[in-house]
């Protein structure tokens, strides 16, 4: 530094905050406000560094808080008659004509694939009136324009055209832009979770049967994940929770054409969810059954079980306590079946009605970073935060002609009542 800077240095810097003074009172003089009593009482307070804390916080909850809507539905056969009425019309969409305005509401879409594709392309329609079920590869059209996104391959159906027909199924899924779950060449690829992202969300689908092929679950092979099988199905949903936001499980078992679940269904589902999986999905009765709001096990501490006994999910000498949701427990939601969706089962009104959920979640968008083993800012740094389901619409629906649309009024309340419900949005 010079001799005349160190000389006149503070000098210098008296100027200096002077004529920066000055330039402020230049600037305010142009506030309509300063100068006149008004000032005192409606200009501005400052911010302090709280507040502007505070705003960056609620701005960020809003950019990390995205609102996810997505259908599921139940057993979708796009085989035997569905196909018939299919080739008639010319038009793949068909089958899911009568839910448009369903599907367009949701980001995306989910149900069970009961028909796997055929690798020829020359195959027309699959099936007749036997039970080996498969649909034309255009078929996969329908699916497409509904926007689902993921499905359930794990059913007694999956291997009907063949381990060809399974694995050219998985393929011209994904060729599709829709990820099948519950399937694959071995059972490490069977586990592996069906993986949605939307509006910076991720959704895991874990797939899994009671039978492997056709034959009621007396034949295993290495391609299906089997409902018994409580190990992997444990170690698949603690996997799919480091990965994804949401964690869905589905199942596809049960007793045929019964309103209740069997004691195979009770044991995955509530496996599932003590495992830490957020909903559980089931299909294969063809009917419509029971929904419970399990709490897991062991309940939190602050969760009392009432005295009394869910009269809907009583069957024979399995009796499970229902839950008193008025103490914090919170709970879970098992679906054990939804019933049919897409369907060629017109000889019952059982067989014709379905149920869909329409499922609103939101959470934040980034990993957390207080997770153990988390470093917090990208999915390969820890595991993501768990999404919040904030509402499951129940849509009751009517099959006619192999195409399912939303139930009327009375239609809806006769479904409900018998599944014991009162309203059709579940909180």
């Amino acid at each position: 530094m010079s001799d005349f800077l160190k000389k006149y240095r503070k000098i210098i810097l008296a100027l200096l905050f002077s004529l920066g003074a000055i330039f402020g009172l230049i600037q305010r003089s142009h506030d309509p406000y300063f100068g006149s009593t008004r000032s005192r009482y409606f200009a501005p307070a400052e911010k302090s560094l709280a507040d502007y804390y505070k705003e960056a916080e609620d701005r960020a909850k809003i950019l990390q808080a995205p609102s996810v809507t997505f259908t599921a539905v139940g057993d979708i056969s796009l085989s035997r008659g569905v196909a018939a009425a299919v080739k008639t019309a010319n038009d793949p969409s068909l089958p899911f004509q009568g839910m448009a305005d369903v599907f367009k509401q949701a980001d995306f879409n989910f149900g069970n694939l009961e028909s796997p594709f055929s690798p020829s392309p020359k195959t027309d329609i699959i099936g007749g009136h036997t039970l080996i079920f498969g649909a034309p590869q255009n078929y996969i059209r329908g699916l497409v324009q509904a926007k689902f996104q993921a499905v359930s391959l794990a059913n007694n159906h999956a291997l009907d055209l063949g381990l060809a027909g399974l694995s050219f199924t998985r393929d011209w899924l994904l060729k599709n832009g829709i990820q099948g779950a519950g399937a694959g060449q071995n059972q490490s690829q069977a586990w592996q979770p069906a993986v949605v992202s939307a509006k910076g969300l991720k959704f895991c689908f874990i797939a899994a049967s009671y039978a492997s092929v056709n034959d009621g679950g007396k034949t295993k092979n290495t391609y299906l994940a089997r409902i018994e099988d409580l190990d992997n199905l444990k170690n698949a949903v603690m996997n799919a929770r480091q990965q994804c936001n949401l964690v869905i499980a589905s199942m596809h078992a049960g007793t045929e054409y019964t309103a209740k679940p069997n004691q195979a269904q009770i044991a995955f589902a509530r496996a599932a969810i003590n495992a830490g999986a957020d909903l559980v999905i089931g299909h294969h009765p063809h009917w419509i059954q029971t929904i419970e709001k399990y709490n897991g096990s062991p309940p939190h501490p602050n969760c009392k079980k009432s005295s009394f006994e869910n009269p809907f999910i009583e069957q024979e000498n399995i009796k499970i306590q229902a839950l008193d949701l008025g103490n914090g427990c919170g709970g879970k939601y098992i679906f054990y079946s939804l019933g049919n969706f897409i369907f060629d089962q017109n000889w019952s009104q059982k067989t014709k009605e379905g149920l869909a959920l329409k499922i609103t979640a939101s959470g934040s968008q980034t990993p957390n970073a207080l997770a153990p083993g988390a470093a917090g800012l990208t999915d390969l740094q820890g595991p993501r935060p768990a999404a919040k389901i904030e509402s499951i619409e129940l849509v009751p629906v009517i099959i006619e002609n192999s195409q399912p649309r939303p139930a009327a009024p009375d239609e809806t309340k006769k479904i409900l009542d018998r599944i014991g419900k009162k309203d059709n949005r579940l909180e």
